[in-house]
């Protein structure tokens, strides 16, 4: 691999990091900064599919059910989460979000179109779509990568 290409990548992670740092600024009196990374990828989750077997968010986030657990239940000592035992198998435990964790999923919807509306807007549709499509690419060549292993 040749220097060029290396450098032109370590730039890109430098200004992905450098804008997601801006923004986290610009916003920060808006968000929650009791939650960790890890927290708020599960709460998507469990906002993305409304119900969600405990099973289902350890196989999405590929780590172990105890470490599902353990957020889980910070998650849900905090009021982000309920969980529920499924009805028609005893042994499977449904999450959904709780109140505060429904305030915090509208809280950053309405961040993120504010983003949207502030900053993506002054780019074309076709660097935007072109954009997504990169990032299509790397995620497909990363899972490719991880699956065989």
């Amino acid at each position: 691999m040749n220097a060029e290409f290396i450098a032109c990548v370590r730039e890109i992670n430098e200004l992905e990091y450098a804008c997601n740092s801006m923004l986290t600024k610009e916003y920060e009196n808006l968000l929650d900064e009791s939650i960790t990374n890890s927290q708020i990828i599960m709460l998507n989750h469990i906002n993305h599919y409304g119900r969600i077997l405990t099973g289902d968010i350890s196989k999405l986030m590929n780590i172990s059910p105890s470490a599902v657990s353990q957020t889980l239940n910070r998650l849900e000592k905090n009021g982000y989460i309920k969980r529920s035992i499924n009805p028609s198998n005893r042994r499977e435990v449904f999450v959904e979000l709780d109140t505060k964790g429904i305030k915090y999923i509208k809280i950053n919807e309405e961040i993120e179109l504010s983003i949207i509306e502030r900053f993506y807007s002054k780019l074309d549709l076709a660097d935007i779509t072109a954009l997504r499509d990169i990032m299509y690419k790397l995620k497909r060549i990363i899972e490719e990568e991880q699956k065989s292993r």
